[in-house]
């Protein structure tokens, strides 16, 4: 009989271990799950869409003219010049005279006949072909003199042609001269013409009256045929996919994928014009790590050092 009780009281010792065991062991297989759910968030660079203005251009390559040239020509032929009073840059005024010509008498033993060759316009001396004592001549290839009406200066431009039709009179122009650096214009006149070979068309560009510059010079430029400002976002955070365009948003510590209507670009930033507003934050460079619904820590480049410097 002890032995017997014996064995009883090992039989519920066991029994109650087992049943603590098995009380546990739903414990243990969910553990792993839990651990999970409270793995920490992933560190993520981001960027925030703040207000800019964004500016559409054209580039061209040109030339610098005059913009309406006159060609001073003599008045008779056969005359000859006897004293030339301007030379090459010089500014005229109306009515001021260029030359004095001489011809022979009208009649025999006559005193000879002298004429004084002048424009009834200003403008600056381009060209002076006119020598003392050489004959002037309709039948010469160089005109006298060669003027530019009130010396002032364009630009002869060619912009290519799927750039052209955002090309249009009055918009802002910014030249690149050299020895000047940059002249600001504007587009005065798009010819309505392509040319077959190249695929350019030729635009006339307005900068003024400059002593310095140059006729003949090369210049390059770009023209500003859009400008706009709106909420913008770097390039490098936009998603193209083929239903349009898209960017990572970071809401409340997770991801989301958010359409976007672009605007302008401008080298590494993009205008919004739909989307997002001014202050959301954006994943930097956007599809390389992270998913939607994935929880991140979002870094601001430059904020995380300057906060860290107002502790010290």
């Amino acid at each position: 009989m002890k032995h017997r009780a014996t064995f009883g009281r090992l039989a519920a010792v066991a029994s109650i271990a087992t049943t603590a065991w098995l009380a546990a062991a739903p414990v243990l297989s969910q553990a792993p799950a839990l651990n999970q759910t409270q793995s920490p968030a992933q560190a993520v660079t981001v960027a925030r869409a703040t207000n800019a203005c964004f500016v559409d251009a054209a580039l061209f390559t040109g030339t610098l003219v005059p913009r309406e040239e006159i060609f001073v020509l003599p008045e008779v032929d056969g005359a000859r010049i006897a004293e030339v009073f301007v030379e090459e840059g010089d500014q005229i005024k109306n009515g001021q005279p260029l030359a004095k010509l001489v011809r022979g008498p009208a009649t025999p033993g006559g005193p000879p006949i002298w004429s004084t060759l002048a424009v009834p316009v200003e403008g600056l001396v381009i060209k002076r072909s006119a020598r003392l004592g050489a004959i002037a001549s309709f039948q010469s290839p160089e005109p006298l003199f060669r003027l530019a009406k009130g010396g002032e200066i364009e630009v002869e431009a060619d912009i290519p042609e799927v750039r052209l039709s955002k090309v249009a009179a009055g918009q802002v122009a910014r030249v690149q001269v050299p020895g000047l650096g940059e002249v600001q214009g504007k587009v005065r006149f798009v010819s309505p013409e392509i040319d077959r070979q190249t695929r350019l068309g030729r635009v006339r560009i307005s900068i003024g009256v400059n002593p310095a510059f140059r006729l003949g010079s090369t210049v390059s430029g770009t023209v500003d045929t859009a400008r706009s400002c709106g909420v913008s976002v770097p390039v490098s955070s936009l998603l193209s996919r083929p239903e349009g365009s898209f960017v990572q948003r970071v809401r409340d510590g997770r991801v989301e994928t958010q359409g976007v209507q672009l605007g302008l670009i401008d080298g590494a930033r993009a205008e919004v014009k739909g989307g997002l507003a001014e202050g959301d934050v954006v994943v930097a460079r956007a599809g390389s790590f992270v998913r939607d619904g994935d929880a991140v820590r979002a870094i601001v480049p430059g904020e995380a050092a300057a906060a860290a410097e107002l502790r010290r």
